[in-house]
């Protein structure tokens, strides 16, 4: 047998740090902290959350004062002091609809303390949403990163799945901070990546280009120089589009430097567009394709030639 949890609507997080503190707490430190990690407030409004605390366990508020004391002198609590409270533009609360486009380096609107606690009780759903967030970034955010969270639902309108689903790519990429992903939220939505199936087939392509690129730069001994804008286009193509492993790029590479003595992307492009029309996936399709015309040029009494088997696939395919 085993244990889950049931977070049903609501999620509390705690540091694990939590737990090298437990045997100096009291009964009442360790309540307080643990509804202080389920009230919204807490990021936004240290004051409004300690009285909310209170009321929600019939305490008073000194008592509340004195568990965060504790809880500061033992490190698992901190002041935030990189982020004042975010004024709002006076644009936020006029506007009347979603942009149609946003310059990524702007980033949503800012909400202040007011605005951002009115939007967490009126949305309820942010809040659980906020919590999955933090589980996933492994960290409680501050009023600013929440801030941006509820930015990203409240003005471009995304949903908890999309930016959760966004938010595992930038901890897969070690990316791991909200103005990263607040700016590439901001970038696919300008470009009009909205929904889900749409960000995900985006995401494998950076992941892939992420994890093949450096490989295939060694291979063709590229080591310095960026990429040119077409070489990127070609090996987005080879390994998202194509979806061919590196032993088949390989086997393209030495095809290239036998026949015309270098390495070339381009010419490798041209010997992986031939063999993609071809019907050609694997490596071993590859490899029996060759065996195949080898044994037919020589039963013919010819000699193999690289640029003839590449000339009859291409005659195959295009029907000449």
């Amino acid at each position: 047998m085993r244990l889950v949890w049931n977070y049903q609507s609501d999620v509390a997080v705690l540091p694990a740090a939590v737990v090298d503190s437990v045997k100096n707490a009291t009964k009442k430190d360790l309540c307080i902290l643990l509804a202080l990690a389920a009230e919204p407030l807490c990021a936004v409004d240290l004051a409004a959350a300690a009285r909310a605390v209170a009321a929600r366990l019939s305490m008073q508020e000194n008592e509340v004062e004195n568990a965060l004391a504790f809880w500061r002198g033992t490190g698992v609590l901190m002041p935030d002091e990189g982020d004042a409270a975010p004024q709002a533009p006076a644009a936020v609360a006029q506007k009347a609809e979603r942009p149609a486009r946003i310059v990524a380096d702007r980033g949503v609107p800012s909400y202040s303390t007011e605005e951002l606690t009115a939007l967490l009780t009126r949305r309820r759903e942010l809040t659980a949403l906020i919590d999955d967030c933090q589980r996933t970034f492994g960290k409680i955010f501050n009023a600013a990163e929440v801030g941006i969270i509820a930015g990203l639902v409240d003005y471009l309108g995304l949903d908890g799945e999309y930016i959760l689903l966004l938010l595992a790519h930038c901890v897969h990429m070690e990316k791991k901070s909200l103005r990263y992903m607040e700016k590439m939220a901001l970038t696919l939505h300008d470009e009009g990546v909205t929904a889900i199936d749409e960000l995900q087939e985006r995401l494998r392509r950076i992941e892939i280009m992420a994890e093949s690129t450096g490989k295939i730069r060694a291979l063709f001994g590229i080591a310095s120089r960026a990429l040119t804008t077409k070489e990127k286009s070609m090996i987005e193509k080879w390994v998202c589009s194509m979806c061919y492993g590196h032993d088949v790029l390989k086997k393209a590479y030495e095809i290239t430097v036998d026949s015309i003595g270098k390495a070339s992307i381009p010419y490798a492009n041209t010997i992986l567009e031939r063999w993609y029309a071809e019907g050609y996936r694997t490596l071993d399709d590859v490899e029996r394709a060759i065996a195949e015309y080898k044994r037919k040029k020589a039963a013919n009494g010819s000699s193999f030639d690289v640029d003839d088997f590449f000339e009859a696939a291409l005659k195959r395919t295009y029907g000449e």
